[in-house]
């Protein structure tokens, strides 16, 4: 008769499991960590693909050990498609638990071993089973989505800038400078484009212009009030090159501008679907200086403003506030802080240059601005703006809070108020910009 080795059976749920990951692109590094009653650490940890396999054969590893919460760094875009697995497995596994994604930087702070490029699984875990991480905001799919297309279009004006910038440095290069013509004006592309496409100096080209009714016959109005930028200029003349580098800098220009427009349009299809967002938008649209477009990426950067209980944190997330330093028991104010959402800031303070300088209607924000620009301007106007995007972001807040519009002689004071205007017609696009981007795409084809 044979000897067979007998096994205990192990009672996992006795213990308390928690769960770290490190993410890779290509790896997902695992550890589950405890502690029983007697002190004694448990460890084992493993590795796996990120690929529907290697999830699978992931989940099958952990979940005998049912873990309370599982942990991993915020790596990117990497860790999306773990945290929406998690999520999917949450709903149907047997027994609670929490997914938590924290910030590298919040990681690296941990007292003990500090963080360098990477924090392993088994160090992510030990701090999970301390409870030195609490669950973190959830990642909300299409909220991520809305951010990666504005952020996206943030590349493709900065693209834009780059290549009027450089038409017009060909131009001058050529010694024709007329000044104040913006090149985001069609008619100025047209005009040039035309110049271009003829033979001679400037100055053949305006005579043609006059004499021939036939020659840009969409924008003879509005060329004819702008016509004198360019008299100064009417001997000088583009040489094959010239002609050549402008003509494909304005293809680029056109593409990337319909691009644009033809992300707003995607823009809306997904508020079509968000009526809720779609509302919030609206409202945030009735403050002078935020725009539609403003107002939509204001509400995917931001996401649900239940997580900023007070709007000193929104101040601070949206890095409209000045850091703080202490020494010797003394308090000082520095500049505002670089570790925030920089899209953010630069939206407010974009907003508050708009509301000091171009803004007209008369509101308490536009008395405030000015108050502030009489107190403060004479020193810098950074301090102003950032003093005003300050008040910009206290607004936005009040009004995700309270549901409300724009009130211009008091501000958003009145919590559950009616909406007077339908949201349901809320869009980002205008119909002369798709049209517009339509013309500029046929350009290109040809």
């Amino acid at each position: 008769m044979e000897e067979a080795e007998y096994k205990f059976s192990v009672d996992w749920t006795k213990s308390d499991f928690f769960c770290g990951l490190d993410v890779h692109k290509y790896e997902l590094s695992v550890a589950i960590y405890s502690r029983d009653k007697s002190g004694a650490p448990f460890l084992k940890s493993n590795v796996f693909g990120t690929d529907s396999q290697g999830l699978d054969c992931f989940w099958r590893f952990v979940r005998k050990y049912r873990p309370n919460g599982f942990i991993m760094e915020a790596t990117g875009v990497y860790h999306h498609h773990i945290y929406e697995f998690l999520v999917r497995k949450r709903e149907k596994a047997s027994w609670p638990f929490k997914i938590i994604v924290v910030n590298p930087a919040d990681a690296s702070g941990i007292p003990g071993r500090q963080k360098n490029d990477k924090i392993d699984a088994e160090h992510l875990a030990r701090y999970l089973a301390a409870g030195l991480f609490e669950e973190g905001k959830p990642i909300i799919k299409i909220l991520e989505d809305l951010k990666a297309i504005f952020r996206s279009l943030a590349r493709i004006e900065k693209d834009r800038t780059a290549l009027k910038n450089r038409i017009k440095k060909t131009l001058d290069r050529a010694g024709i400078r007329p000044k104040k013509v913006d090149l985001n004006s069609e008619w100025a592309c047209e005009l040039i484009r035309a110049f271009i496409e003829r033979e001679g100096t400037l100055g053949d080209f305006l005579d043609k212009f006059n004499s021939d009714n036939n020659v840009l016959k969409k924008h003879r109005t509005v060329i004819f009030k702008n016509i004198e930028k360019f008299l100064p200029y009417k001997d000088f003349s583009l040489s094959s090159a010239q002609k050549a580098l402008i003509r494909q800098n304005l293809v680029d220009l056109e593409f990337k501008t319909a691009r644009k427009v033809l992300s707003g349009v995607e823009i809306d299809l997904l508020l079509s679907e968000l009526p809720g967002l779609r509302r919030y938008a609206h409202n945030l649209s009735s403050i002078p200086s935020i725009s539609a477009f403003s107002a939509v990426w204001i509400m995917a950067e931001i996401g649900n403003v239940e997580k900023f209980p007070t709007c000193r944190q929104l101040l601070a997330y949206c890095g409209c506030c000045p850091r703080i330093v202490s020494s010797a028991g003394k308090v000082y104010s520095a500049h505002v802080s670089r570790h925030s959402n920089k899209y953010l800031r630069t939206l407010f303070c974009n907003a508050a240059s708009v509301v000091c300088n171009q803004v007209k209607r008369e509101s308490e924000l536009k008395s405030y601005a000015m108050r502030i620009m009489a107190k403060k301007g004479v020193y810098s106007k950074t301090l102003v703006y950032n003093i005003v995007a300050a008040k910009l972001v206290k607004i936005v807040h009040a009004i995700l809070r309270d549901g409300v519009r724009f009130d211009p002689n008091g501000g958003a004071k009145y919590p559950h108020a009616t909406h007077p205007e339908d949201s349901t017609t809320f869009t980002i696009t205008e119909r002369k910009d798709i049209r517009r981007a339509s013309r500029m795409l046929r350009h290109v084809q040809n």
